[in-house]
């Protein structure tokens, strides 16, 4: 078997681009390598960084955090549900303290009305002895009222107390629980 110059050339051009296609697939190979070792390179840093960063966050799990996450939640809601029941409680207090000085109002009034009809009954009546019962009368009355005013003002204090008390409890409570948002 004899082989030609034509042949030999033809069969050296094929190799030479098989060649060609080799050296073509072994830089591909090759720069693709080297990106592989920039990702792995840069893996490695991002998990150095990790374990700084669990360092620094002294090494909790994920876990732990969602469960503290979880418990600020819990206490956030439960701050909230008190503030709605201070608010109401604030309503009623305000509510109670506007009927308290109503009722206070209407019994001054009340009471300028007997001491103005006491004046007028002396002058009206001509028997002292019953103007004098029924100033009698209206004095006594001036007296229940003056009580019922001190229990009606010692009422309101306390109410004034309980509510600067549920506030302060409320400001320690917020301060105490951190801000999760």
């Amino acid at each position: 078997m004899s082989v030609s110059v034509q042949q030999i050339l033809a069969d050296a051009k094929r190799l030479a681009g098989r060649l060609k296609d080799h050296d073509s697939s072994a830089d591909l190979l090759l720069s693709q390598a080297q990106a592989m070792f920039c990702q792995v390179d840069a893996m490695k840093e991002y998990q150095e960084e990790l374990v700084e960063l669990n360092t620094a966050a002294h090494q909790r799990p994920h876990l732990d955090l969602i469960a503290n996450i979880q418990q600020e939640n819990r206490q956030l809601r439960a701050l909230e549900n008190e503030n709605k029941e201070l608010k109401s409680a604030l309503e009623e207090h305000q509510n109670t303290l506007e009927l308290i000085m109503s009722k206070y109002r209407q019994q001054i009034s009340r009471l300028l009305e007997a001491s103005h009809t006491e004046k007028n009954l002396v002058h009206l009546l001509p028997d002292t002895r019953k103007a004098e019962e029924q100033a009698e009368k209206i004095n006594d009355m001036i007296g229940v009222m003056e009580t019922a005013i001190k229990l009606d003002d010692s009422y309101v204090q306390k109410e004034i107390e309980l509510f600067s008390k549920l506030t302060t409890e409320n400001r320690v409570t917020r301060r105490a629980v951190p801000n999760v948002f």
